[in-house]
C-alpha cells in the first residue's frame, strides 16, 4: 500500500473564451499520475476527533448546505481544529490536525524562505492568512514527484455531480526552460493509482510555452490504462494577483460527463461527453496545491485561499456564482 493510500486508509480509521475548438489525442498510461504531453494535441470521511472541524469556514453565508460540502480548507483556522484533509510535502504526509501551525519547513531557498507547506500572510489583506505551497529544486520526492499538496479523501462518485472552487495566486517563477512542466491550483485523481492515470482535469503549465501561460487539461478512460487527453488554448498566468476558479464536473464514461470552468467568473470552458476513469469499485479524490513531475532548477511559490469542494445533489442546486462568493467571502 503506498503511503497516499495508507493515509486514506487511516484516515478513514480515525475520522480550469467561453467554447474552444480543440483536438482529442489518445496517449497511453499516466506514469505516476503527470498528463501525459506527448500524443497530446492542443485545440475517508471528512469527520474527524472530538473538536477538530473541516476547515471551519462559513458556508451558509454563500448559500452552500453544509451537509454538502465534502472538503474544505481554512488558513484563518488553526490546522489543530482542522480535520479531512492531509498535507503531502517533503516526503511527509502529516493530517491537517498534525501539521504544524508554524508550517513545514526544510533548507533555505534562493528567496530565503524555508516555508514548504503553510500558512502566510494574504499579499492583498495583511489581516488575513492564506495557504502556501512551495517547492524547490533540490527537495525529496513525495509519492514520485515534487510536490506540496493538501490531499482530501475519496469521495467523488461516478455519475455524481460536484464543484471545486478556491482562489490561486501564482508567484512569477521567471520564464522557465523547455520540459519544466507542472500543474498547480487543483487536479482530480483517479482512486486507483495502480493505473497511473493522468488527472481527469487541472491547471497545467508547460516549459515549451515558457511557464508563463497555463491550459485547462481533461482526461478520459473507459477501459485498461489507456487515456485520452485535451488541452485547451493557453491563458496567461496573472502572476502576483489572486485569479478566482470555479469547477463543475460530473465523471461520467459515456456523454452524460461534463466539465465546465470559471475564471474570475467568466466562463472558458463548456464540456460534455466523456471524463474520468473506469474504475470500478474506487472513489476519486481531490487535491490543492502545487505539484512538478519534472526537472526544474528554481523555486516555485503558490497561494491558494478557500479550497472547497461540494456535492451537487440535483445537479443544479448551486451555481459558479455561489462558488465565486463562497471564495470570496473567506
Amino acid at each position: 500500500m503506498d503511503r497516499r493510500n495508507q493515509w486514506r486508509s487511516n484516515s478513514l480509521q480515525k475520522s480550469l473564451c467561453a467554447l474552444f475548438v480543440v483536438m482529442a489525442a489518445g496517449c497511453g498510461g499516466g506514469g505516476g499520475g503527470e498528463p501525459q504531453q506527448a500524443g497530446a494535441q492542443s485545440v475517508p470521511s471528512a469527520s474527524g476527533s472530538s473538536g477538530a472541524t473541516s476547515g471551519g469556514t462559513s458556508h451558509v453565508a454563500a448559500g452552500i448546505d453544509v451537509a454538502d460540502v465534502l472538503g474544505d480548507a481554512d488558513a484563518n483556522t488553526p490546522f489543530a481544529q482542522q480535520s479531512g484533509y492531509n498535507g503531502q510535502v517533503i516526503g511527509q504526509f502529516p493530517d491537517a490536525r498534525d501539521i504544524p501551525e508554524t508550517g513545514i519547513h526544510y533548507s533555505t531557498l534562493g528567496n530565503g524562505e524555508t516555508l514548504r507547506l503553510g500558512k502566510v500572510q494574504d499579499p492583498w489583506n495583511p489581516s488575513s492568512k492564506v495557504f502556501a505551497f512551495q517547492l524547490g529544486p533540490n527537495d525529496p520526492t513525495t509519492s514520485g514527484s515534487k510536490r506540496s499538496e493538501f490531499e482530501f479523501p475519496p469521495d467523488v462518485e461516478n455519475g455524481k455531480t460536484y464543484w471545486i472552487a478556491f482562489s490561486v495566486n501564482v508567484q512569477d517563477w521567471g520564464t522557465l526552460s523547455s520540459g519544466d512542466d507542472a500543474l498547480f491550483g487543483t487536479q482530480v485523481h483517479s482512486g486507483d493509482s495502480s493505473k497511473g492515470f493522468s488527472p481527469s482535469f487541472s491547471l497545467v503549465s508547460y516549459g515549451s510555452s515558457g511557464g508563463r501561460t497555463f491550459q485547462v487539461f481533461r482526461t478520459s478512460n473507459t477501459s485498461g490504462t489507456s487515456q485520452t487527453m485535451v488541452k485547451y488554448p493557453e491563458i496567461p498566468i496573472r502572476f502576483g494577483q489572486w485569479t478566482d476558479f470555479v469547477f463543475k464536473f460530473r465523471h461520467a464514461l459515456d456523454n452524460s460527463g461534463l466539465l465546465q470552468v470559471w475564471m474570475d467568473g467568466q466562463q472558458i470552458v463548456n464540456y460534455a461527453g466523456p471524463i474520468g476513469f473506469n474504475t470500478p469499485g474506487y472513489r476519486d479524490y481531490a487535491k490543492f496545491g502545487y505539484y512538478n513531475w519534472s526537472s526544474f532548477n528554481s523555486s516555485r511559490k503558490v497561494l491558494l485561499r478557500s479550497p472547497v469542494i461540494v456535492k451537487d445533489p440535483t445537479g443544479s442546486k448551486y451555481s459558479a456564482d455561489a462558488l465565486r462568493a463562497y471564495v470570496q467571502g473567506q
